[in-house]
């Protein structure tokens, strides 16, 4: 990702949203979607809709459960009707365990997105019907989110009244109102002192990193050196540009950013993360990512998202966020720790370990690098 300066669209977010939809589906004679059924690729699609013209949309839909039980698909297809949308796009869906397929290997390293053979499926069914590019919401959360520790500023920005419902929704979750009460103090202390219980606060398990035990020696201390001195320089990041902890929160939630490359032979990409759409969201002061008007706490922190759709359509929305924990420990579960595996013959995974590890995430990055280190293996290349 190329540097970039944040700088306001003249006409607003929304249309910067748009001249970024506009721009990457400019040589697209087939336009397709990946819609979860969540707010930010929904904004997307109606984008989508708005430009395409006479062009074909494909709506792609894994066929996921959320941990409530809903189904994926059955979400998107009311929304579609809801939205009056049901004969403008053509929705497919992706069964997470029949449209498996290998991404590509890339020399850059694993792919740590949380599906990548299901991802790579939904690329195969696009390139099959002549998909041009296959846009995604991916980016939004990271970058239009509302941080943490913005007390101060959404009161100054909204009003008392509003900084006590934001405190409401924020106190639901991590360091809570206690946070926000030792944003504001710490304040009144140097930037480098700030910066360090900042971290302390928002990273407590970072505050002293140690890697994973599922990592053998000598990685694992390698790692944990590395994760040390990556924590040390990010303090020192945030007290020399002295930033308030509302700020370092929305620095740390996008970057770094990694880029991942596309999951088969379609050209995949995210109106959120074009140049930009991005210079423009920066633009935005930290207070207005927040509407203290909006119903519930889902739509108050994702407000900006909601910026960027018609508001006739704001009717048809959902209005809480839908959760994949089972799904993604489903994903998870792929990887078997007790089978024949490259990470561990070549020194780099402890399977005892491994066998005992439960952690989602941990599991998923073991088996992207599992993958790529195949796929290594495939193309000729020795490991040792």
């Amino acid at each position: 990702m190329r540097p970039f300066a944040p700088a306001a669209h003249p006409q607003g977010l929304r249309a910067a949203f748009g001249d970024s939809v506009r721009a990457l589906t400019a040589d697209a004679e087939v336009i397709g979607v990946a819609l979860s059924g969540g707010l930010d690729s929904l904004a997307v699609l109606l984008h989508v809709c708005e430009i395409a013209g006479s062009r074909p949309v494909i709506a792609f839909t894994g066929d996921y459960q959320d941990d409530r039980g809903r189904s994926c698909v059955a979400m998107v297809r009311r929304l579609l009707a809801d939205l009056r949308l049901g004969d403008r796009v053509r929705l497919v869906a992706v069964d997470p365990e029949r449209h498996r397929a290998a991404p590509p290997w890339s020399p850059t390293g694993p792919r740590l997105d949380a599906a990548p053979e299901t991802n790579a499926g939904l690329s195969a069914l696009a390139a099959d019907l002549g998909v041009g590019v296959l846009l995604s919401g991916v980016g939004s959360d990271e970058l239009l989110g509302v941080p943490r520790y913005a007390t101060a500023e959404i009161a100054h920005h909204h009003g008392a009244r509003a900084a006590l419902r934001y405190l409401r929704d924020v106190g639901r979750a991590g360091p809570g109102v206690a946070g926000e009460a030792a944003a504001i103090l710490a304040r009144a202390f140097p930037a480098s002192v700030s910066g360090q219980a900042y971290w302390a606060t928002n990273w407590p398990e970072w505050a002293k990193p140690t890697a994973s035990e599922v990592l053998a020696e000598p990685y694992r201390q390698h790692a944990t050196d590395w994760g040390r001195a990556w924590v040390e320089r990010r303090i020192a990041n945030h007290a020399r540009r002295q930033r308030s902890w509302a700020q370092a929160d929305a620095f740390d939630a996008f970057w770094p950013h990694e880029v991942i490359g596309a999951a088969g032979q379609v050209r995949e990409a995210s109106p959120f993360l074009t140049e930009g759409f991005l210079a423009a969201a920066f633009a935005v002061p930290l207070a207005a990512r927040y509407r203290p008007d909006l119903p519930t706490a889902y739509w108050r922190c994702k407000s900006l998202v909601l910026s960027l759709m018609p508001d006739q359509v704001l009717s048809a929305l959902p209005r809480q966020k839908s959760y994949f924990t089972a799904a993604l420990a489903g994903e998870a579960a792929h990887l078997d720790a007790s089978a024949p595996l490259l990470t561990v013959e070549c020194g780099l995974i402890d399977r005892a370990r491994l066998a005992k590890e439960t952690d989602t995430a941990m599991l998923l990055a073991v088996s992207a690098v599992e993958q790529w280190l195949i796929g290594a293996e495939q193309i000729g290349a020795q490991l040792t």
